[in-house]
């Protein structure tokens, strides 16, 4: 009979193994990238002091946005990568739940990638605006989760992981491009809970961002059982 702290350990050495497989020297180049980027937005703010970020930018540009980015380029070789080295079958043909293996691997992704997103927003509200970053930073972690679970479709569907990226990037700039004309709407993804429309009362502010969270925290877990189901009949070792 395992004891509670045998099963936590056995549960954190699972996540932190899948982790290492899944991420490899991703976390290299994704710091590197996050560090680039925020060097070259510090040093523009530097030179042109009057042309800064605003409370109601901050969000969207520094951490939301690159938040996408990133979860595409952590999740789009989570299956392609296990086809190309030949373990993928290995890893179906375990007698644990086909399930549980890729929710653990999800969870290892999606745990960096929000551990990674509170820490810039944190750096975000030190070097450029002030704002509620620890609200800000979770905002920006389910826009992250949605990607994730759209990516890992793809990558089950198009067998790719060039390709998940692809189309994981395209949905992201027809995301950012019908942001305007979805500003007002309580549809939109990268909705900057800090900005109320004005005129509108705060406590229907507050219920409507609450219901756009839980909306696409759903869209994102549906995407999620389908790359699932479709892995399984897929596979055909069932």
């Amino acid at each position: 009979m395992l004891t509670w702290r045998t099963l936590g350990a056995s549960a954190w050495r699972m996540v932190r193994l899948s982790g290492h497989i899944t991420l490899h020297r991703k976390l290299y180049f994704m710091y590197g990238g996050a560090v680039v980027y925020y060097g070259l937005l510090y040093a523009f703010a530097i030179f042109r002091p009057g042309e800064g970020f605003s409370v109601e930018q901050a969000l969207h540009v520094l951490v939301e946005v690159p938040g996408a980015v990133l979860a595409i380029y952590l999740a789009m070789d989570m299956v392609s990568g296990e086809r190309n080295k030949d373990t993928l079958e290995i890893l179906f043909s375990t007698s644990a739940s086909h399930y549980g293996i890729w929710l653990v691997r999800l969870l290892s992704v999606c745990g960096v990638l929000f551990a990674s997103l509170l820490g810039m927003s944190l750096l975000a509200y030190l070097l450029f605006a002030e704002f509620p970053f620890v609200r800000g930073g979770l905002h920006a972690c389910l826009s992250a989760f949605v990607f994730v679970a759209i990516t890992f479709y793809f990558s089950v569907l198009c067998k790719s992981g060039n390709a998940a990226g692809m189309v994981a990037m395209g949905v992201l700039i027809l995301i950012l491009m019908g942001g305007e004309a979805l500003q007002n709407s309580p549809y939109l993804l990268f909705v900057n809970p800090f900005n109320s429309p004005m005129g509108m009362d705060a406590l229907l502010w507050r219920e409507r961002v609450i219901l756009n969270r839980v909306g696409w925290g759903m869209i994102g877990m549906l995407f999620v059982f389908l790359a699932l189901k479709r892995m399984e009949n897929r596979e055909k070792l069932f």
